[in-house]
């Protein structure tokens, strides 16, 4: 718990805030097309829903 005490205490340098912006920018870009891939797969599994309702309802 001290160490993290020690951490906030510390000045940001610019280095630091450039390496942090890097990170998020890097994780931002990650999550986006986790997203996107995660929106591709539902649409494909409603496609399939749809053709298995129909083919239980005959119509």
């Amino acid at each position: 718990m001290e160490w993290i005490r020690r951490t906030f205490r510390l000045q940001a340098r610019e280095s630091h805030l450039g390496l942090a912006l890097v990170f998020c920018l890097l994780t931002l870009s990650a999550m986006s097309i986790a997203l996107i891939w995660q929106a591709q797969i539902i649409a494909s599994q409603r496609e399939a829903i749809r053709w298995l309702v129909q083919l239980k309802l005959g119509s």
